[in-house]
């Protein structure tokens, strides 16, 4: 027994070693099995490199084209993007002050290749047709079809040739008294409304918008707006239109300005100012021969909705939901619906967001032997007051009362509207939201551009109830209230032979209950 112990603990020594060996290789150690599991859960991963001249370019967006995924270049202008490689992808990369760039992911180390923004606007450049022409290659709606139709439903594209527009300018050819007409009543302002309402014609040849031709008569069409690069706010009374809008035209190719960062085609850049109200300020605020004709923008900058910072663009070009690519079959991409935005600016149209936007309650009751009727009306989920934009634009809220035989009865007290209203509703119970602007002590409306003017500021302020109150006499048996938006004041339609142009937006009529 003593001579045979030596190589039965040599055996027990080799099965133990084998044993450690065999526990070591099932189970890592700790490092080696954290290693493994990051490894497992890391997402698959691209480097690259954005460049300009030869040079890196630090602080620019690089994002898998279409989608959310994006990073910033480094000091060195190296990036790292979580992408699987398995997947085609398109990369895209941009920054201040050049186009955006591209490539596509199919290797782990990307190159882009930024190029610099046109040096200088040109004056000499020659503007892209927004109409269908399969026989000019560059027609905006050829590509954009969807973007054009939307457009060209909308007040932008008629900003030059609208009917209503054109005669308060000069084209009616009433001669009444009371037909409003800028280019008898005031020549020396011919030329002020073609920069909000003509910006691209050339007013070197004319200051007559009624000869303005060829794609200037196109109105603020999509040419013109996509080579906005920025938005002078300084004089916003005395600055309108194209005066107030920094353009970037190029001298030869093509260039092209929007509000997405990744379409890398080689002549478009991004700007965050097609998300942002002051975009708008130039063509909708204004001073005009003294008066404050257009006052959207100043009336958002003192909302409720600025202070939320929810700009114009949130309501005007809210997206539809329907659309997923603004060029089909022309080299778009499908993208998620809620990041396109609308080119209608007023979803489902004009009326429908007035309709959502002014909520009207109605208390009809009897109180010491009268009919009391309260109205509140408020102005909710918008950036301005209620009506905005054109001066002549307004509300009318009419009440009317009639007695057991259907006879019109008059109130004993509360507000009746004046001559403004027209001579159906004037001296009727009721209230006039808007600006008024006439001759002092005659409340009856003229043309902004007439001297000698006041100005009445009735409308609604966001967010804000109007409480009016009237009382009728006993014997009122039902109630109608109704709220009318015109754009214009019923003696202009009237005299230009407009027709009735009234949007009844609510009317209800109310059966007074019994005494108590």
């Amino acid at each position: 027994m003593k001579r045979s112990f030596p190589i039965a603990a040599a055996l027990i020594s080799l099965f133990l070693m084998l044993l450690v060996v065999a526990i070591v290789v099932r189970n890592p150690t700790r490092d080696e099995s954290s290693s493994s599991a990051v490894s497992a859960s890391r997402p698959p991963e691209i480097h690259g490199l954005i460049r300009a001249s030869g040079n890196p370019v630090a602080g620019a967006r690089v994002r898998a084209k279409g989608s959310d995924i994006s990073t910033i270049s480094d000091a060195l202008g190296r990036f790292h993007l979580p992408l699987d490689l398995q997947s085609p992808h398109r990369v895209t990369a941009w920054k201040e002050g050049f186009l955006i760039g591209g490539c596509d992911a199919d290797a782990d180390n990307l190159r882009v290749d930024l190029q610099p923004l046109p040096g200088e606007d040109s004056a000499a450049y020659e503007w892209v047709d927004p109409r269908p022409n399969p026989d000019a290659s560059m027609n905006c709606a050829n590509c954009h079809a969807e973007i054009y139709r939307e457009w060209s439903a909308g007040g932008h594209a008629h900003s030059a040739d609208g009917r209503y527009f054109r005669d308060l300018y000069g084209d009616d050819k009433s001669t009444t008294h009371a037909s409003w007409n800028l280019l008898s009543e005031y020549p020396d302002g011919a030329g002020v409304c073609a920069s909000c309402h003509a910006p691209t014609a050339n007013f070197n040849e004319t200051l007559d918008l009624r000869e303005v031709q060829g794609i200037a008569a196109q109105g603020v069409h999509c040419d013109y707006c996509h080579k906005v690069t920025d938005a002078a706010l300084g004089n916003l009374s005395l600055t309108h239109g194209r005066h107030g809008m920094q353009l970037l035209r190029p001298g030869h190719g093509q260039f092209f300005v929007g509000p997405l960062d990744d379409v890398d085609r080689g002549e478009d850049a991004y700007s965050l100012l097609y998300r942002q109200s002051k975009y708008c300020a130039s063509c909708h605020e204004g001073t005009v021969f003294g008066v404050h004709v257009y006052s959207t923008y100043s009336e958002w900058l003192a909302s409720p909705a600025a202070k939320k910072d929810l700009q114009c663009q949130s309501c005007h070009m809210k997206p539809t939901g329907t659309m997923t690519n603004i060029a089909p079959g022309e080299g778009g991409i499908d993208r998620r619906p809620e990041t396109l935005g609308n080119h209608v600016f007023f979803a489902g149209g004009k009326e429908a967001m007035l309709r959502q936007c002014l909520d009207l309650k109605i208390e009809v009751d009897r109180a010491l032997g009268n009919v009391d009727v309260l109205t509140r009306l408020k102005a909710t989920g918008v950036g301005h007051r209620v009506p905005t934009g054109f001066i002549d634009r307004h509300l009318l809220l009419v009440v009317e009362a009639q007695d057991t035989h259907s006879r019109p009865v008059r109130n004993m007290t509360g507000p009746k509207l004046g001559p403004a209203a027209g001579k159906e509703l004037e001296d009727k119970a009721g209230w006039l939201y808007a600006r008024l602007v006439h001759l002092r002590n005659i409340p009856r409306p003229v043309p902004f551009w007439m001297a000698d003017h006041v100005v009445d500021d009735t409308r609604l302020a966001p967010d804000e109830s109007d409480v009016l109150h009237w009382v009728f006499p006993k014997d009122v048996e039902t109630i109608k209230v109704a709220l009318i938006y015109r754009p214009f004041w019923q003696e202009t339609a009237q005299s230009k032979g407009w027709g009735n142009l009234d949007i009844v937006l609510r009317e209800e009529t109310v059966r007074v209950p019994n005494r108590r």
